[in-house]
């Protein structure tokens, strides 16, 4: 039997700013949208960044599976605005924060090389949010020259919780330890109430949220991260899953 019209769904694309598909079936599988471009690094988008239509993507007809990848439109078809990726645009710039979610993702193995010393020293092991903590206060000037503790009592915390400030760049960062019984559903209610803090303070335009998981507890961390992060046009709440590599042993 032929198909008809009413047979067809044209699913959603991602792309990135510099032109790499993410996805062309956005709709249909939500869990490969991501951020950013897992190959350089730029903020994706899903729609005309003009007047808010989707970008186009896969045709689906029912009972077949779409085979290969579409490119990315040159032009929204609804407005005619250019996209990022079109040839004679300058590509988009790096990420400036890249170097901060490597430096973040990588923690749990940076962890695990302090626990042997030289000599009779004792080991430092992560073995709380403080200890967390000052980790990253002490890995953070690697990268950024203006970096100032906040400390605050977040209505999650029984004391005080010392996050940072990136001044120049308008960034919070703060940092969580998972671990039961702060496991993916507590961290998505501390992240709600730290993007409510953050989004009204004042030099604050983005919050560089880590789930520590050493011990890889959460499920589907980049799944997770995309379901935690929030972006729009004047903020911006980035989530980064610590956690070891497949081929290490929990830190």
């Amino acid at each position: 039997m032929a198909q008809t019209a009413d047979d067809l769904y044209q699913d959603a694309m991602q792309v990135c700013r510099n032109g790499h598909v993410v996805t062309d079936l956005a709709h249909t599988y939500p869990e490969r949208r991501l951020t950013h471009c897992d190959r350089c690094g730029a903020p994706t988008l899903d729609r005309c960044s003009t007047c808010g239509s989707e970008l186009p993507g896969a045709v689906l007809v029912p009972g077949l599976s779409p085979v290969g990848a579409m490119r990315p439109p040159r032009y929204c078809a609804v407005c005619g605005a250019v996209y990022p990726w079109t040839p004679g645009r300058p590509a988009a710039a790096a990420d400036p924060l890249a170097p901060l979610e490597r430096l973040l993702r990588r923690l749990p193995r940076v962890a695990r090389q302090l626990r042997w010393r030289q000599g009779e020293r004792p080991p430092f092991r992560v073995t709380d949010e403080k200890d967390l903590e000052d980790l990253v206060r002490a890995l953070l000037p690697l990268h950024f020259d203006d970096v100032r503790p906040e400390g605050r009592t977040p209505r999650y915390a029984a004391g005080t919780r010392v996050d940072f400030l990136l001044a120049p760049e308008r960034v919070a960062v703060a940092v969580k330890y998972a671990r039961p019984p702060v496991l993916a559903a507590q961290v998505a209610e501390q992240l709600q109430e730290d993007e409510a803090y953050y989004r009204v303070r004042p030099g604050c335009r983005t919050l560089v949220a880590l789930a520590y998981d050493p011990e890889g507890l959460l499920r589907e961390p980049r799944l997770l991260e995309s379901a935690w992060s929030v972006r729009d046009d004047e903020w911006e709440l980035r989530a980064v899953v610590g956690a070891p590599e497949p081929s290490h042993p929990a830190a």
